[in-house]
């Protein structure tokens, strides 16, 4: 019956990993299932698309305390993803909550999902811990990606290495690998390239699937290319965080007017205050601001 669900889910499932997530939604509302295990997976996948669109206030409103813990976990990213500290705190307690139920350490959708949350507040050994029991690529490729943000590739490569061995054409495997060689820096950024590129050609290009385009093309000095494959992006989605960070980052590097940039900085500002390029830039305007009074007394 798992093999089941997953054919079932496979277009939806396969579309949120590639960015494509109104294609996700469109195919988890059309998908057949017929037990409950199967819904709540399909509300995961459906509720996490809403989540990267930027359209929590759809999860906020149709998740209650009578979901599964899966999908209330959904619930949690929503709130975390737009909240204030106090609020982040308050979702992080409910996944702690969520995790200490029974069960909750084989319910994989629940476990990749506090994984997103953990990561966000950069609690890696908590991300780890509660997928130390992986037993989907999902949960394999979210442990890949912890690795990498803590910077240990060996890691990395060893989870990859056992994806490929489970199924080495999976999306998820490729897009695991591609993401453990643009750890590598500019090495291993064409070898990237070449699994985006094949991505974007097979299934179509997603904002996602062009800004780690645009990432490659930085690491390989290629700033024009990226400025393109950032463009594009815009035009799916003008205020897509992630874009407009990369894009400032571009800019830069192309020497662009300063006017141009600050108008950059201004949106991302508006459109993602809590984005983490705009709280280290943020951090630095302080700093300045209490040294340039120093100087000035």
């Amino acid at each position: 019956m798992a093999q089941a669900a997953e054919d079932v889910l496979f277009d939806a499932r396969n579309n949120f990993h590639l960015g494509h997530y109104q294609s996700a939604i469109t195919d988890a509302n059309n998908a057949k299932v017929a037990t409950d295990t199967w819904r709540a997976e399909r509300d995961v996948l459906m509720y996490r698309a809403y989540v990267e669109q930027g359209n929590s206030a759809v999860v906020m409103s149709e998740v209650g305390e009578t979901s599964p813990p899966a999908v209330r976990a959904v619930r949690l990213l929503a709130m975390h993803k737009n909240a204030d500290v106090a609020g982040k705190q308050a979702a992080v307690a409910g996944l702690h909550e969520l995790l200490a139920e029974p069960g909750a350490a084989s319910n994989a959708p629940l476990c990749v999902v506090a994984a997103c949350v953990f990561c966000a507040e950069k609690d890696y050994k908590e991300a780890l811990k509660v997928n130390q029991q992986a037993q989907t690529l999902e949960q394999h490729a979210m442990v890949t990606h912890v690795y990498v943000c803590m910077n240990r590739i060996d890691l990395a490569e060893k989870q990859v290495a056992l994806m490929q061995r489970v199924d080495d054409d999976a999306t998820l495997t490729q897009l695991a690998a591609a993401e453990v060689m643009l750890g590598k820096g500019s090495a291993k950024a064409q070898d990237a390239l070449y699994i985006y590129q094949d991505l974007s050609e097979k299934y179509g290009p997603s904002t996602l699937l062009l800004n780690n385009l645009a990432a490659c093309n930085m690491l390989l000095g290629k700033f024009d290319d990226a400025e393109h494959n950032l463009g594009e992006a815009l035009s799916k989605s003008a205020t897509d965080p992630t874009t407009l960070a990369n894009a400032l980052v571009c800019m830069q590097h192309l020497k662009k007017a300063p006017e141009v940039i600050a108008r950059n900085v201004t949106q991302l500002r508006t459109s993602a205050p809590t984005h983490p390029w705009v709280e280290a830039y943020e951090s630095h305007d302080r700093s300045f601001d209490r040294f340039a009074a120093q100087f000035s007394r």
